[in-house]
């Protein structure tokens, strides 16, 4: 059971501005040494590369401002954080990368912080005051992780969608421009419509839209639920019939409808 005293004495562990007293600021050789060749498990082994990329990018920006936020109790530069934003938005059309990997790109700075503490507080504290300085630098640097995180993702997000939507729904295969607009669609579900009336399978539709195959399936699965139709072919017969996807010919006199279904396309492809 929990005292008055107790809950007192936990406010004042986690006043704002309180040093940590480990001189965290001063090891960023350490911890950069670390981060440059971060613990990967629990991430997407296809995101490994990129992910070892970005934080050989990031680190350097990021690790001064955000090893002082932990030490001071302070917020992370605001400075820092608009450099971070620049990156992200920078690295937002790799299609190399699943937003699985992104929302979880900030595990590993965690553990190596969680390892490091344990030299840290060894170092520079008392035996009696080791467990509290611990808890409250993991606080704080949860705080910062979860704040560099968000910055990253919401940046990396913001400009995939502006992306996506000057790129619009308009989908050109050999001489045909397939055009879907659809009520209750964004944009990416409208451009997986068109692509997906074109015969592309639930890879190529992939590799167009930057999401995963998996991702590509639950939102083609999602309206074939709510236009009730039993496959993919059925889904783009109602869409065509609806007006939902327009065909635009070429005025070029040798062009050919059908076109022939190039690599990648799956005609027979009937699952969502």
């Amino acid at each position: 059971m929990t005292t008055e005293r107790d809950d007192a004495h936990r406010s004042a562990m986690l006043l704002p501005g309180e040093l940590l007293g480990l001189s965290l600021d001063e090891r960023c050789a350490e911890f950069e040494a670390l981060l440059l060749a971060p613990p990967l498990h629990g991430i997407r082994p296809d995101g490994h590369d990129w992910l070892r990329q970005r934080y050989a990018e990031i680190v350097p920006i990021v690790l001064p401002a955000a090893l002082r936020a932990v030490e001071r109790g302070e917020p992370v530069d605001r400075d820092c954080l608009a450099r971070l934003r620049e990156v992200a938005a920078a690295r937002a059309e790799d299609p190399r990368v699943d937003v699985s990997v992104v929302l979880r790109g900030a595990l590993p700075a965690i553990r190596v912080f969680a390892l490091v503490m344990h030299t840290a507080t060894r170092d520079h504290a008392a035996t009696a005051d080791r467990a509290a300085r611990t808890m409250l630098a993991m606080s704080r640097a949860s705080l910062v992780a979860h704040e560099l995180g968000s910055c990253w993702a919401e940046s990396w997000s913001h400009q995939r969608r502006r992306a996506a939507a000057d790129a619009s729904a308009t989908v050109t295969t050999g001489e045909i421009d397939l055009v879907a607009e659809a009520p209750g669609l964004d944009d990416t579900e409208e451009r997986m419509l068109a692509l997906a009336a074109h015969g592309l399978s639930n890879d190529a539709i992939a590799r167009e839209t930057s999401y995963s195959r998996q991702a590509v399936a639950w939102h083609l699965g999602r309206l074939m639920r709510t236009w009730k139709a039993p496959n993919r072919t059925a889904l783009v017969s109602i869409a065509f019939v609806k007006g939902w996807i327009r065909a635009r010919c070429s005025e070029r006199p040798d062009a050919v409808w059908p076109p022939s279904l190039g690599p990648g396309t799956d005609a027979h492809d009937d699952g969502p």
